[in-house]
């Protein structure tokens, strides 16, 4: 996938995230995102992995919730 296809369904994957506001004035960018998104969130494994390795390059996401 593209790491924007990746982007767009990380955050769409994150419980800890309820908006993801993306901004286009192009058409065709606007379709590719909601293509993208059409693929549903990031399989466990792959959100993961990506968590992991946010989180040794210092940058995980937190959870906000309790």
């Amino acid at each position: 996938m593209s790491p924007m296809e990746f982007i767009l369904r990380f955050t769409f994957t994150n419980p800890d995230l309820d908006t993801t506001i993306v901004g286009t004035v192009n058409p065709a960018h606007l379709q590719t995102n909601l293509d993208a998104l059409e693929h549903g969130p990031l399989p466990p494994d792959v959100y993961e992995e990506a968590k992991r390795r946010l989180a040794a390059a210092g940058s995980a996401p937190r959870s906000t919730r309790q």
